[in-house]
């Protein structure tokens, strides 16, 4: 170490006077540091951060870039002045360090380096060299934040800084530069790395879409179509009428990654139809590959498309095939699959009461409220006559022509619009014969191909060489990406597991569990070995922090949440969750629930003792089985979710492994996402069948769930009560009231009553109204409906003649995209919709809750609880508030002086919600023949509830004749009069008329039957 000779050359860069000066000490610098951990400890140790920095700083003037300056930029790499020199040898000292790993991350923080570096990555201010080493200086920062620990919250923390309107505008002019210089190719290929890496939030999603670079990385996709050759026939005559001639790009310049781009477009639009649709309407991918009707030359591959057809395996007769169909193999097609249609002939076990009602008797008057898929489930229709974009056809091209990191991409953009909706229904066909089972063999052969290349060495190396890189990255991937391919589709599930997935995913879990005992990097040889990188002496600037992991641990952690996402979207069918238990996984999914995970144990190994369930989860150490982000736990609260649906598993191997306590522990987390997760585990864990509802009473489950009920958290609110909701059926009346007590009757009826989310929306508008400085800086998640300034950016922010932007005006293709564009952003995008949904999603939660309350199958108590709730919330407020709910509502009537009268809304009854409200009804109705009465006595709720007969939602009308049959129950022949007294009320309100339509006309079998049971109980039951 004799040979660094640092207070020279730091004084040197302290001292110059010019910017020649700086130039020469930068270079002298970067000779002692480039490739040589310990003196970039060394130097950083004495404070050569700092003025790099400042260097940085000072040597350029500030960027004040707009996006609408008129230099163009060519990429041509042209003599850098000396200032520009500085700039330039600044940025790649910063790189080189950053390259160091996590340690040097706190240094780089205290100093303001990533700041400092993104001023240097405008285009129109910087020399694309400058541009390009600042990229790399970003790119080196991310690798190190993802093997520090833990790595999700420095990831999320570093996407805040960057995905903000200034840098998405430089990011988008980089991704629509026009120039086929190396370098600017070089600068594409960084940034669209840096989205795919750090994207992973809905907020830098949107960001990213309504900034264009969606957009811009379309066009970028949109050229590799070009420069394969594979440009719809036609597709310039069909551009001249919708104006999107201008639009076609320039085929793919080589240097440019197709895997990059794909995995950035595919971070962007995951889990939203509006950003996937936003792809699909790109007016570049629009241009060319437009829709059009397709006859090959080639007779050959036409007859056999007919023959098919007239043999009837062809669904494709429905519609028209395009240029693209014919592309792929023909497959044989008997009838279009869907998960949709399957459910809705064969409900699974464990439906919504409104589908088990159908095979309950008349005498069956309680029906637990339990949860729906369908109702958790976003809708995926799309318009019947909106034809399939060739974008589907061409993906599926693509991943079968393609090989590697771009094959799985190709897949995952593909699983994105599949996942949306936004394909036929004979594609599910395509991709259960082209891309499941391919996918399926990449995991086999990957898990071969790293088992022959892994040793010691490699286990133990802080270097990773790029043929593992890649390799890694592709184990890593695909089973999150088959994950979201299956998650929806019974038969591409079904597919995947004759594929052997299921036994390879649960491998690729298993290996995850290796142990590796030195966990942080190795240090080099250092004749001072006491002295270590984390020494908390000196200046933040000065002193390095934690070394962080080694990629191969880091590697397996995130082969551990792709895995457990590919084996919970696996297990739909029951025999699916037994064959997932004979794997013996379950040891392994239990520790994936501990932030510091011990050695996988079977049953038979547990300890009789577990740690408290109210212990406080702290920062947990080193593991030699890594130690888990929340990433990894949500995933495995969710598997245990779904495993819970089945009852053979809840009362064996979920129970004999112990999961009760890792799940309620989590209930206590610090992140409110795992806490979230975690009370979604608890629904399935206390419900009557389960053996660990007891266990979980005793630890305190109660009072955890009320006070998540009481969080300001919507979706904590939401599972919370959703699991009191399943704790408190088929339990002790003494075990009800303390739900209740714990809960407090006020907060429940405030849960009920309230549109929390929507009042507090609409409060932060008017706030932000009344605000008289009018501050520019908006909140991210601010909806703008007139603006269209996210509406193809690509298209509307450049010039155009005006024939084209004439002949988009009146393109019906093009109005038709935009007016499904804003439908979708609304839908998904809009504040006050969503505050709305989560407000309605915890009513109906809370409703079920005292539906489920004063339901008792298994005892004779029910009017005990029956009054307790009248006692407790009050027997005339708990009516009204019923009644409430099937009115047409008005909220923010007189919002008008701070607003343009948007906020007042008309809210019409949801179906959800009046359907728990009859259930309630129902409950209250099955109890004495007081509280029947007491029903009946309200007439103006059965005036409400007789116009609901006609509702489009068949669990609604099976509701009102499953309420029917209860009214006019009798009990024991001293109840004779009385109930014949109820059926001459409900006669006289037209209750039977309206049944027996629907016992004669109603489209629902299950409707018919518990109409006829309703109208033979109102004329015979009390004869």
């Amino acid at each position: 170490m004799a040979r660094i000779q640092s207070p020279p050359i730091l004084s040197q860069i302290r001292v110059a006077r010019n910017y020649s000066d700086q130039v020469a000490s930068l270079r002298a610098l970067k000779d002692e540091v480039v490739g040589h951990a310990q003196s970039k400890e060394k130097w950083v140790e004495q404070g050569v951060l700092e003025p790099l920095v400042k260097m940085l700083q000072t040597s350029g003037s500030p960027s004040r870039f707009t996006g609408k300056e008129g230099r163009n930029i060519t990429g041509h790499q042209r003599v850098l002045t000396d200032a520009e020199l500085v700039r330039l040898h600044a940025l790649q000292l910063i790189a080189s360090f950053a390259n160091g790993g996590p340690a040097f991350l706190g240094p780089l923080h205290a100093v303001g380096a990533i700041p400092a570096i993104l001023s240097a990555i405008f285009p129109y201010d910087n020399a694309p060299q400058i541009v390009v080493t600042a990229l790399r200086a970003l790119s080196n920062i991310t690798d190190a934040v993802s093997l520090s620990v833990p790595a999700s919250q420095s990831i999320e923390s570093l996407a805040e800084i960057l995905f903000v309107p200034r840098y998405l505008e430089a990011f988008c002019v980089i991704l629509s530069t026009d120039s086929t210089a190396a370098v600017v190719q070089e600068q594409k290929c960084l940034v669209a790395s840096l989205i795919s890496r750090l994207c992973k939030q809905a907020h830098h999603q949107n960001a990213l879409a309504n900034a264009g670079t969606l957009d811009a990385l379309a066009t970028l996709l949109a050229s590799f179509v070009v420069a394969r050759g594979e440009v719809v026939p036609t597709a310039e005559i069909l551009g001249e009428a919708d104006g999107l001639t201008a639009m076609i790009p320039d085929p793919a310049t080589q240097g440019i990654d197709l895997a990059l781009v794909l995995e950035a477009i595919s971070a962007i639009i995951a889990d939203s139809r509006f950003r996937a649709y936003m792809l699909i309407c790109s007016p570049s991918i629009m241009a060319v590959l437009p829709y059009a009707e397709f006859s090959p030359p080639a007779r050959e591959h036409r007859a056999t498309w007919n023959a098919l057809e007239m043999s009837g395996l062809s669904y494709l007769g429905a519609r028209k095939r395009g240029a693209m169909d014919y592309l792929l193999p023909v497959i044989p097609v008997t009838q279009p699959r869907s998960l949709s249609s399957h459910l809705t002939q064969f409900p699974p076990l464990g439906s919504s009461s409104r589908e088990s009602l159908g095979q309950s008797t008349p005498t069956n008057r309680f029906s637990p409220w339990i949860p729906n898929k369908s109702d958790l489930a976003g809708s995926n229709d799309s318009e019947p006559d909106d034809p399939e974009s060739p974008l589907i056809p061409w993906l599926i091209h693509l991943f079968r022509k393609t090989e590697g990191l771009e094959r799985v991409m190709a897949a995952s953009v593909l699983a994105s619009l599949f996942k949306a909706g936004f394909t036929d229904p004979d594609r599910e066909n395509y991709l259960g014969v082209l891309v499941v089972p391919p996918l399926c063999q990449l995991i086999k052969d990957s898990i071969k191909e790293q088992e022959k290349d892994l040793t010691g060495a490699q286990q133990n190396s802080s270097f990773v060489d790029s043929k593992t890189a890649v390799d890694w990255a592709i184990l890593e991937r695909t089973p999150a990406v088959l994950a979201r391919l299956v998650a929806d589709s019974e038969y591409l599930q079904q597919v995947a597991h004759d594929s052997d997935a299921m036994r390879n995913a649960c491998k690729v879990l298993k290996d995850t569990y290796d142990p590796i005992y030195n966990q942080a990097p190795p240090r080099p040889w250092s004749p001072n070995p006491d002295k270590g990188v984390d020494s908390s002496e000196g200046l933040s600037t000065c002193r390095l922090g934690p070394p962080g992991q080694l990629p191969m641990c880091a590697h397996r952690i995130r082969l551990r949440e792709s895995s457990l996402k590919l084996l919970a979207a696996m297990i739909i069918k029951d025999d699916y969750h037994r064959a997932l238990i004979e794997q013996d996984i379950v040891p392994y999914i239990v520790e994936s629930l501990s932030p510091s995970p011990s050695k996988p144990r079977s049953s038979k190994e547990k300890p009789k003792s577990d740690k408290k369930a109210d212990e406080t989860i702290l920062p947990s150490g080193d593991s030699p089985y890594g130690n888990n982000p929340n990433s990894v736990i949500i995933a495995a609260c969710h598997l245990i979710r779904i495993l819970g649906r089945s009852v053979r598993d809840l009362r064996t191997s979920l129970e004999d492994h112990g999961v009760a306590m890792p799940i309620l522990r989590l209930l206590r987390h610090p992140d409110a996402e795992v806490q979230i997760a975690a009370c979604g585990a608890v629904c399935n864990l206390v419900t009557e069948v389960s053996p660990m509802r007891e266990t979980l009473i005793e630890a305190g489950v109660i009072k955890i769930l009320c006070e998540h009920a009481h969080s300001q958290d919507p979706g904590l609110r939401l599972n919370s009560m959703w699991a009191l909701k399943h704790l408190v059926w088929a339990v002790e009346n003494k075990i009800k009231k303390q739900c209740l007590e714990e809960l407090e009757s006020g907060w429940l009826v405030q849960l009920i009553c309230a549109d929390t989310e929507d009042d507090a929306l609409h409060a932060r508008a008017q706030n932000r109204a009344q605000d008289t400085d009018e501050d520019e800086d908006m909140d991210a998640e601010t909806y703008d409906d007139d603006g269209r300034s996210w509406l193809w950016p690509a298209m509307y922010r450049m010039p155009c003649p005006p024939k084209f932007a004439s002949l988009r005006s009146q393109s019906p293709r093009m109005q038709k995209a935009e007016k499904k564009l804003l439908a979708l952003r609304d839908a998904e995008v809009n504040p006050t919709r969503k505050a709305r949904n989560d407000d309605l999603a915890i009513q109906e939660q809370a409703i079920n809750f005292i539906r489920n309350l004063m339901g008792q199958p298994t005892t004779n108590n029910i009017a005990e609880m029956v009054d307790y709730v009248f006692d407790e919330i009050g027997q005339e407020k708990l009516f009204e508030i019923l009644a409430g709910k099937l009115r047409v509502r008005v909220l923010h009537p007189f919002a008008r002086r701070y607003s343009t009268g948007r906020d007042t809304r008309v809210l019409y009854p949801q179906a959800k919600v009046i359907e728990a409200v009859i259930f309630m009804l129902v409950h209250i109705a099955a109890s004495i023949p007081q509280h029947r009465q007491l029903v009946i006595a309200q007439r103006d709720l059965l005036k409400l509830l007789e116009q609901h007969f006609n509702s489009k939602d068949s669990g609604v009308r099976a509701a009102l004749c499953h309420l029917l049959t209860n009214l006019v129950w009798q009990d024991d022949s001293a109840d004779a009069a009385a109930c014949g007294q109820r059926a001459s009320e409900l006669k006289r309100l037209g209750f039977l008329a309206r049944l027996q339509a629907l016992e004669q006309e109603d489209a629902e079998l299950d409707v018919r039957e518990r109409a006829r049971a309703a109208v033979w109980q109102m004329k015979n039951g009390n004869a």
